[in-house]
C-alpha cells in the first residue's frame, strides 16, 4: 500500500510537469509568441509550478515515509515473476502483426465501402435527401 502512494505521488508530479510545459507551449503557439507569454500560458505555468512545488514540499516533509514506500516497492518488484525475454519478444511480435493485419482489413473495408458509396451516388442513388 505504501508503494502505491509513492507511485501515485510520482505520477502526479510527472503529470503536473507535462501539463505545465504542454499547456504553456500550446498557449504560447497561438500567435502571441512575438508579444511574450499569453495569459493562458502564464496561468498554466503558475498552476503547474504551484502543484510541482506542493509535491516537492510534500516529498521533503514525508521523506521518511517516502523512503519506506520506495523500499517496499523495490521488494515487491523483486517478488514478481518476469517472463523470459524470448517469450516477451515473441508475444510483442504477435501483437504487432495482429494490429497491422487488423489495420489493413479496416483500411480495405473503408476503401471498399467508400468506393461503393461513390458508385451508388454516381448512379443517382442518394441515401439522404432527395434523389
Amino acid at each position: 500500500m505504501k508503494a502505491k502512494k509513492s507511485l501515485v505521488l510520482f505520477l502526479l508530479s510527472c503529470l503536473s510537469l507535462v501539463l505545465t510545459f504542454g499547456l504553456g507551449a500550446a498557449a504560447a503557439d497561438d500567435g502571441a509568441a512575438k508579444q511574450g507569454l499569453s495569459t493562458m500560458a502564464l496561468v498554466s505555468l503558475i498552476i503547474g509550478g504551484v502543484v510541482l512545488l506542493a509535491i516537492i514540499v510534500l516529498c521533503i516533509v514525508k521523506r521518511q515515509k517516502l523512503a519506506e514506500s520506495l523500499k517496499a516497492y523495490r521488494r515487491e518488484m523483486k517478488n514478481i515473476t518476469w517472463y523470459p525475454w524470448k517469450q516477451v519478444w515473441r508475444s510483442t511480435g504477435v501483437v504487432i502483426v495482429i494490429v497491422l493485419a487488423t489495420a489493413a482489413v479496416v483500411g480495405l473495408l473503408d476503401t471498399v465501402f467508400f468506393k461503393g458509396q461513390e458508385l451508388l451516388v454516381a448512379r443517382g442513388l442518394r441515401f439522404f435527401g432527395k434523389s
